[in-house]
């Protein structure tokens, strides 16, 4: 009982310490043993740990140690499974937060593994793999479940005006435009997307897209084909002669590990598509059917034109320990694949890429030259080429490799298999798509932003099933070690997807619940007015819907040809910063556009229609200006975007004191700039004490940048004498005779209690048709 709730308290310090930062961390330990938790809710938070100490302290007690003389005593025993439990609190030592997720899951999935390990009967064995549906239904339950999940994940996102133009927008395009006789031309990219990426896998989407040409059909695909991947993954553990449980956990991790879960959740990549192909490939290889295995590759790499990397690793992983039929087909088939790419890279990227006049498509004109993405290994540039430094200087990029954030990505996706992957053998190379991630300079790469980490994710499974395989086949006790391994597979993934900030169902997901409410709405009422074939120039996220045109821009581009503008100020400006495309649309209003529509923050310009409605559009966007708080990415608490039927919106943003994350702000920015004037901001909150012991709530302000407060008041809670929303005013005032940029209208949660913001809504405090005037002239 003792060290059960020591295990319990260590547990429940490394949970609760888990997201702060070092200097959080260190201020919230100097606090007391409770992290500034008060001591009652601390308590309550290791009950689940204590429940689960008991239990693996029972399971190690009751465990028949035959065979094991060391383990015949029943407290070491007991040490070593509650040993990984008591040591968690020190993956708090990590300064990388992004680490300390993976590294739980290690001590979760080790405690679970020599419980396993200790409860298991010294002989046994699984059942003989057989042919029928019945006994593959378990993984097939999973794939298909998994398909299910996220598609229908993704197309609640695309409905809810987070899909982006970059880059579900640029596929659609150039699906549409080859349906049009236009060979994958992307207006967004302005050339065909073969000069940006040689992709002709794209081409075998085409008639699903003639079929169905919406964003569905994409999203749908791709995660079909990351759902599919599983199953080659399956096989190949089962003719490894892994048991069922075994393979169909390996393939379930696969589809759970949450980087992948960014991937499928970020618009649509053809990335995603070489996760089957590769694993199919591996597949083929090991069943030494090398016409599949021909078919594999080809699929493999064109889908890009660096897949000869994935597919390299799989030729010698089966050439170096084969026999010479095995390296003879390696060989033609690598020498096929590094052929083909380097052609694409050499001159059918040329072929396809900018005309003469035209910019290559976001460049930051220092690329190196050759390979555009090259630029993102710019350390590796110089006299001998990358391969030349990296053969020069092998210790200095070793240490690259696994320093910084490119240690917590190879940490975080490999403790879902407990490193088994390294135990391969030869069959180590397949982790070669890991290369890419760790000789990377691209903090996005190297962070499994957007769709980086869906190649990666077949080799690692697959090589941890070899691995696997070669760690039972010298364990002298393999019955005990697979259902050790069974459940350090379950456990680790499980733990991994409760506390990584890129998992679904992590309390600290990086991004909101994305529903459709009246706002998404409004947008596509809005878009629907603009008519089918016009020049468009719009805001990223409105940019998918008007994708299937012979021409479209991303906003700010393309004015210069736009015949209506399409933009919605509720979301990011980007690419442009909030200050540029006010700028922007206050210009065009002003020089021969013509509002044809204006409403919840969404404005449609049309050329050349009367400018009659613009004063009116500049009061409700610019002078009046209302945005929802949980419809913004700025903020320091994501996924805490929850239905409240008493939201104007339908839903609100609300942080409960049992939050993992410190105190912070609930909302920030939008760095707007106003001219000079009196106003007055309106924060619409609710306050509720859930039981807190302190009055202190947090307090709402309008801040410039840089390190101006121009006003603030506290929240208290005679603020708040019900739990309803109550609205909290603000005035201030610019006096710069040039207006003011830069500015914020924050919310600051202290998290002692249950705080929701709904909405923030500006407007002049004085004459409103003076600002309104201001703004229209640019004064």
């Amino acid at each position: 009982m003792a060290l059960s709730a020591a295990a319990a308290y260590a547990v429940a310090v490394a949970l609760s310490g888990l997201p702060l930062s070092p200097p959080q961390l260190w201020d919230a330990l100097s606090r007391g043993s409770f992290l500034a938790h008060p001591p009652l809710r601390f308590l309550v938070s290791c009950a689940p740990p204590f429940a689960l100490s008991l239990v693996l302290s029972w399971i190690s007690l009751r465990a028949a140690p035959e065979g094991l003389p060391a383990l015949a005593s029943p407290w070491r025993r007991l040490l070593s499974v509650l040993a990984p439990l008591l040591l968690s609190p020190f993956v708090l030592a990590q300064d990388d937060a992004l680490r300390r997720p993976a590294l739980l899951a290690l001590c979760f999935g080790a405690s679970a593994a020599v419980a396993a390990f200790l409860a298991s009967p010294s002989e046994g064995a699984d059942r003989p793999g057989r042919t029928s549906l019945r006994e593959h239904a378990p993984v097939l339950a999973i794939i298909a479940a998994h398909a299910v999940t996220f598609s229908t994940l993704a197309i609640v996102r695309d409905h809810a005006v987070w899909s982006a133009s970059v880059d579900l927008g640029i596929f659609k395009e150039a699906l549409w435009n080859t349906l049009h006789g236009r060979v994958m031309f992307s207006p967004t990219v302005g050339y065909s997307f073969l000069g940006e990426h040689f992709s002709p896998v794209l081409f075998l989407l085409v008639p699903f897209y003639a079929l169905s040409p919406t964003s569905e059909c994409l999203l749908i695909i791709q995660t079909l084909a990351v759902s599919a991947a599983a199953w080659p993954v399956y096989l190949v553990a089962r003719d490894l002669g892994l048991g069922r449980l075994t393979a169909t956990l390996l393939a379930g991790a696969m589809l759970a590990s949450p980087p992948l879960h960014t991937a499928l959740l970020y618009d649509f990549h053809m990335d995603l598509l070489a996760a089957p192909a590769l694993a199919w490939l591996v597949l083929a290889l090991s069943r030494r059917r090398f016409g599949q295995a021909f078919v594999a590759i080809a699929l493999l790499v064109s889908v890009k034109e660096d897949m000869f990397i994935p597919a390299v690793g799989a030729l010698l992983a089966f050439a170096l320990p084969g026999d010479a039929r095995d390296r003879r087909w390696s060989a033609a088939l690598g020498a096929l694949a590094v052929g083909y790419c380097l052609l694409a890279m050499a001159v059918l990227l040329k072929r396809y890429g900018p005309p003469p006049g035209v910019p290559v498509y976001m460049s930051d004109g220092a690329e190196p030259q050759g390979y555009k993405f090259l630029r993102n290994f710019r350390h590796l540039a110089g006299p001998g080429g990358p391969l030349g430094h990296l053969l020069g200087q092998p210790v200095r990029y070793l240490l690259w490799a696994f320093t910084e954030g490119r240690l917590t990505t190879f940490v975080t996706l490999l403790t879902p298999v407990g490193f088994m992957a390294l135990l391969a053998g030869w069959r180590i190379t397949l982790l070669m798509p890991l290369g890419i991630i760790l000789l990377s300079d691209n903090p996005e790469i190297v962070a499994l932003r957007y769709h980086y980490s869906a190649i990666q994710h077949p080799g690692v499974y697959l090589a941890a099933a070899f691995g696997i395989a070669a760690l039972l086949g010298r364990s002298r006790h393999r019955h005990r070690a697979a259902r050790a391994v069974d459940a350090y597979v379950l456990v680790a993934s499980l733990m991994l997807v409760a506390t990584h900030p890129s998992s679904m169902a992590s309390r600290t997901h990086a991004t909101d619940t994305r529903a459709v409410t009246p706002h998404t709405r409004t947008v596509d009422r809005i878009a629907s007015l603009v008519p089918p074939r016009v020049p468009v120039s719009s805001s990223t996220w409105i940019g998918p819907r008007f994708s299937n045109r012979p021409w479209g821009a991303l906003f700010p581009n393309g004015l210069d040809r736009a015949e209506w503008v399409v933009v919605d100020l509720q979301r990011p400006a980007w690419p442009a910063s909030v200050e540029q495309r006010d700028s922007t649309l206050l210009h065009l209003m002003r020089n021969g556009y013509g509002t044809a529509a204006v409403e919840d923050g969404v404005i449609a310009l049309q050329r050349g229609r009367s400018p009659q409605g613009n004063p009116e559009a500049v009061r409700q966007l610019f002078v009046n200006r209302r945005y929802e708080v949980e419809g913004t990415e700025q903020t320091e608490f994501p996924n805490c975007s929850v239905r409240d039927a008493s939201a104007s919106d339908g839903r609100a943003r609300v942080v409960s004191p049992d939050d993992p994350r410190p105190a912070g702000w609930m909302v920030f920015g939008p760095f707007i700039r106003l001219p000079q004037g009196q106003y007055r901001v309106t924060f619409r909150l609710r306050a509720s004490r859930a039981g807190a012991q302190r009055d202190e709530i947090g307090y709402v302000d309008v801040f410039r940048q840089p390190g101006v407060t121009l006003a603030r008041r506290d929240l208290v809670p005679s603020l708040f004498p019900s739990a309803g929303w109550r609205d909290v005013t603000l005035e201030f005032s610019i006096d710069d005779p040039g207006g003011a940029g830069g500015l914020e209208f924050r919310v600051h949660t202290e998290r002692n209690w249950e705080l929701g913001a709904d909405v923030i809504s500006l407007r002049p405090a004085g004459d409103e048709a003076a600002v309104v005037r201001a703004f229209i002239v640019g004064g």
